[in-house]
């Protein structure tokens, strides 16, 4: 395990532990977990967003959230320390860049705190702790998060928790191929595997979404290669005033999916 890489926790969870440069909006996390509060954040949101709806917004949100489901598994796998990503420490700042909107989390209290220490190297107790925190972390700040922001975009929590599943599975092959240790290799499926097989009633679901049935398709940016199909639709057709289905979107049929595999070939060689 190393140290904290600051960089890494900005560009993939967007978590940062200094204030935006020009947030054009911001709330405090733990008033997400308010219906109320979270459909005044889908308002602003979405007059940047131009979903087609704040069901839409909703579950667009989920994009975002995603980055503090990535920086609890990284820092629990291959950090020597850990910050505190609970709700209570942390704001949420609206940025807008070239007519995007996009999400930072800024924490209050930006200090490294030790992971809990195994009694020696040959018991479970170092597994154990991992564990723990990850369990409370998805049932204690993701589950009344999500559910907050659900209510408010009347969109259902299944819809919601299944956004998170594709990058799960991405943070575990991309940290796999890491030049990591085989502990820290250890530690990345342990967490992976622990949260997957979570019971369904801890997310307040009736079955687990963050497992999926990996898709393989053809890669378009990488010819020759394979990539994984998207487990449920991301609604990017659906925001900045409608676009086009994503290449891996399980939605397109064969024939589009291959239509779409064409064009960007196409695009690619100009």
């Amino acid at each position: 395990m190393g140290a904290i890489n600051y960089t890494w926790l900005q560009q993939y969870g967007r978590i940062t532990t200094v204030p935006g440069d020009e947030p054009v909006w911001e709330i405090h996390m733990t008033e997400l977990r308010q219906p109320a509060k979270a459909r005044e954040l889908l308002d602003v949101y979405n007059k940047h967003l131009q979903a087609d709806s704040i069901r839409s917004a909703a579950v667009y949100f989920m994009h975002s959230v995603r980055g503090l489901m990535l920086g609890i598994h990284y820092m629990t796998a291959l950090c020597d320390t850990w910050l505190d990503l609970s709700l209570e420490n942390m704001k949420l700042q609206l940025e807008v860049q070239d007519g995007r909107a996009a999400f930072r989390f800024q924490l209050l209290d930006g200090t490294e705190r030790p992971h809990p220490a195994p009694v020696n190297l040959i018991d479970t107790a170092q597994s154990s702790w991992r564990k723990d925190i990850l369990t409370a972390y998805y049932t204690e700040q993701l589950r009344p998060l999500i559910e907050g922001v659900a209510s408010a975009g009347e969109a259902s929590l299944g819809q919601m928790w299944s956004q998170l599943a594709s990058m799960l599975r991405w943070y575990k092959t991309t940290a796999l191929q890491m030049n990591i240790e085989e502990a820290e290799r250890e530690a990345v499926m342990e967490g992976y595997e622990h949260v997957i097989a979570l019971p369904a009633s801890l997310l307040g679901l009736k079955k687990n979404l963050l497992s999926f049935k990996p898709v393989e398709i053809d890669n378009p940016h990488q010819p020759g290669e394979t990539m994984l199909m998207k487990p449920v639709c991301c609604l990017h057709h659906q925001v900045y005033g409608g676009q086009n289905y994503c290449y891996s979107c399980p939605k397109l049929s064969k024939a589009e999916r291959q239509k779409r595999y064409d064009d960007i070939l196409a695009a690619k060689s100009g």
